[in-house]
């Protein structure tokens, strides 16, 4: 993606990176959920989380320091959109010293091709 000069990425996810690469797992305040790290070792045929996750939210520290945008939890009506050509705008709260928030996401589609929402570098 950064390669790509990619400038927002969507997923319906809830977090950028593996939520044992978050506080869920062995990261930072966590675990928030003790009882996976079991779970986690007998499913991947004894491989420590701690060795599988060793940094935290990775994907986040990539994208972010690029300058891509991260939208989690996309959800929605992605289908009506999947293949065709559109614009996606969002629409964040104001959230003083926050650093992510809940967005309003919307895909405008010019179904008769007629017209192009230009990027807004003039402004």
């Amino acid at each position: 993606m950064i390669e790509k000069g990619v400038k927002v990425v969507g997923h319906d996810t809830q977090a950028n990176d593996h939520p044992l690469a978050t506080a869920i797992g062995p990261q930072r305040n966590g675990p928030l959920l003790p009882h996976l790290a079991d779970e986690y070792k007998q499913w991947s045929g004894g491989i420590d989380w701690k060795d599988a996750f060793p940094e935290w939210e990775p994907v986040h520290q990539k994208i972010f320091k690029a300058g891509i945008l991260g939208i989690e939890n996309v959800g929605g009506d992605l289908d009506a959109v999947t293949g065709m050509r559109c614009t996606f705008a969002f629409f964040p709260i104001n959230w003083d010293r926050g650093d992510g928030c809940i967005i309003r996401l919307v895909a405008m589609i010019d179904r008769g091709r007629k017209y192009r929402i230009e990027p807004g570098e003039a402004f």
